[in-house]
């Protein structure tokens, strides 16, 4: 098995440093890192299409593309690399929740992998806006998650949505809960700004039905929801 590494973030965000961590304290199989050159956060599910998209390689073991986190699974698992068995996208900083999987780049590389029939798992982070994201900590909490469901089979059609709280460095450890997505529509706040509106949404004051993955991660603990595409 070889596992492929991307994000959303770009290649060079500390989130995918944390599961690149977590994947080797988990597995001996070969990892590799094929993601996006720049930020590509709510990039959804893009592709480039007749466009040139520039690839370079740092190492036989990490490839930085200048494209949307979709491209980056597209190209790594059907050029770049030969025998890509599964894909880990992430860990995102901001949370994936919901409804944020249609507009997510991190779900966007989990589900491309996914249409290919290869399983997949993105990883999101819950940000509040005014705390710093603990990133060992996230790694360790990673390492928790993998070995709980790297064991279990996905279902055709299906990928894994991993989203973290954001916790007081005192705070216990979170639970693992498997539960579904909500399916409140995203929040729409706005304020008026010169000639336009700018959101000003947070993610804190989110609805949720009860025991769904808004429920749970913003109640302290890890959400993890299965994603079916058919």
């Amino acid at each position: 098995m070889t596992f492929l590494v991307t994000n959303d973030d770009g290649i060079d965000a500390p989130g995918i440093n944390a599961l690149h961590k977590a994947l080797f304290q988990v597995t001996t199989e070969p990892i590799v890192v094929v993601a996006p050159k720049h930020h590509q956060s709510g990039c959804g599910h893009r592709v480039n299409i007749r466009t040139l998209i520039p690839v370079e390689w740092r190492s036989d073991k990490e490839v930085s593309v200048d494209s949307t986190p979709a491209d980056c699974v597209r190209l790594g698992i059907n050029y770049l690399y030969d025998n890509i068995n599964f894909v880990v996208s992430g860990i995102n900083s901001g949370c994936n929740l919901g409804s944020d999987i249609y507009p997510s780049g991190t779900i966007a590389a989990a589900r491309e992998a996914t249409l290919h029939r290869i399983p997949a798992i993105a990883f999101s982070h819950f940000k509040r806006t005014d705390w710093e994201l603990d990133w060992e900590r996230a790694t360790q909490w990673t390492v928790r998650v993998l070995q709980e469901i790297l064991t279990q089979t996905l279902d055709p059609g299906a990928l894994w949505s991993i989203n973290f709280p954001h916790l007081e460095p005192e705070a216990p450890e979170p639970e693992i809960i498997f539960c579904s997505l909500c399916t409140r529509p995203l929040l729409t706040e706005f304020v008026k700004q010169e000639n336009g509106y700018i959101y000003v949404g947070d993610d804190i004051n989110r609805k949720s039905d009860s025991g769904t993955d808004v429920d749970v991660c913003l109640s302290g603990n890890i959400a993890i929801a299965k994603i079916s595409l058919w």
